[in-house]
């Protein structure tokens, strides 16, 4: 088994951190504009950044998790919403180990080359001779404007009605369009996370073959290695914490930088001279750290056992899962915090704050770090039964 050096994890990290200043040179662009410029995109796709999860074999980094959450806090930190277009096709080259071997070979022909997508059932799937015929329209494809392979889930159909699998759900694939065979719907016009261009994107009737289709459940990755033991679902919901743990690391910088100098109306000293902003400075922090350690931990304790080979167990998956919820609500509440301490100021549109108030509120909304998923999580370390939705 190979995996990522202490060294090679460091220097993905330092060329994360050396494309920051690209990063928020161009941060408002991407605000107006929707969607992720294309010097960053181009940069993330140069760097490594886009596949930094894919397996070595398609021409990626196979980054360890902890690697990988670093990466994206980093660049969350410089901007939440190329962060979070980072997180979206970094990740998912963990997901796409589990691609038959000859479309991996067929989408990576170019090493560099982009894809993301959308695990919401949202197309239909006929199957065909040499693979299926799909019709969909898949909503929040994060950076799709910069991908050459979208996926979107496909419930098979045999007719009027689903295909039923031996466990009495529907069959499913993921099909793996080439962009050109994908039509993208100007539909991303939101209050948070506006320059990830998130729009819709659909297909009608496109063909796709049996070896760019990952069958669901998946059971078994193509690839050997660490990364690809690793829980998938808990792995994304930890990336997906991680844009909110670096939205709200600047968040908090920028407080600081604001109480240096913002002196209140009427008032005779600073804004870090209030007792008020002293105390909201020490819960944010111990807010955020604690949040973040929690993540740290939970995630470092299912890699050590991913890497030794050992088995994984139901309540550590759970346990991946609930800090990666615990990062997202702990890092909006720190958002919080520093924006009210910021005042009036923070209400402007040239204020981080305010961005970072709409961005980390956008991340929590997704549906593996919402608040209710705490719901399961908490029935699974009780040991009730439950139903284990993207465990």
């Amino acid at each position: 088994m190979v995996m990522m050096s202490s060294t090679q994890s460091e220097s993905l990290l330092d060329v994360a951190r050396s494309l920051v200043p690209l990063v928020k040179e161009h941060a408002q662009q991407g605000e107006r504009e929707r969607r992720l410029p294309d010097p960053v995109a181009r940069a993330f796709r140069e760097s490594g950044i886009f596949r930094m999860c894919r397996p070595r074999a398609s021409g990626g980094l196979e980054a360890d998790p902890l690697t990988t959450l670093r990466v994206i806090e980093e660049l969350s930190r410089a901007d939440g919403a190329a962060g979070w277009c980072a997180m979206i096709c970094g990740t998912t080259g963990a997901f796409e180990a589990y691609l038959p071997a000859e479309g991996a070979e067929e989408m990576y022909a170019s090493p560099d080359a982009v894809t993301a997508g959308v695990f919401a059932p949202s197309g239909r799937a006929i199957e065909v001779e040499g693979g299926y015929r799909v019709t969909g329209r898949w909503a929040m494809a994060s950076a799709c404007q910069h991908c050459d392979w979208l996926g979107g889930t496909a419930v098979v159909f045999d007719g009027a009605a689903p295909r039923m699998s031996p466990a009495g759900v529907p069959e499913a694939v993921v099909p793996m369009f080439r962009a050109s065979e994908c039509k993208i719907l100007d539909t991303w016009r939101v209050s948070g996370l506006a320059g990830t261009g998130s729009h819709d994107f659909e297909v009608a009737d496109v063909f796709v073959p049996s070896r760019r289709c990952i069958r669901l459940p998946m059971t078994a990755p193509t690839h050997p290695g660490a990364l690809f033991v690793f829980p998938l679902f808990g792995f994304l919901a930890s990336a997906v914490a991680s844009t909110a743990l670096g939205i709200a690391r600047e968040a908090l910088d920028e407080l600081m930088r604001l109480a240096a100098t913002k002196r209140p109306a009427g008032a005779m000293t600073s804004l870090a001279a209030r007792p008020s902003t002293a105390l909201v400075v020490a819960e944010a922090e111990a807010t955020l750290g604690a949040a973040r350690a929690y993540l740290v931990e939970a995630v470092g304790a299912v890699w050590d056992a991913a890497v030794a080979g050992e088995p994984i167990s139901l309540r550590e998956r759970a346990r991946v899962r609930l800090a990666a919820t615990n990062a997202a609500l702990g890092a909006a509440r720190a958002v919080d915090l520093a924006f009210t301490a910021g005042g009036a100021t923070a209400l402007y549109a040239e204020s981080p704050l305010q961005r970072c108030f709409r961005d980390v509120h956008a991340v929590t909304q997704h549906a593996l770090v919402a608040p209710q998923t705490r719901e399961v999580q908490g029935r699974v370390l009780l040991g009730l039964d439950t139903e284990l939705p993207m465990f």
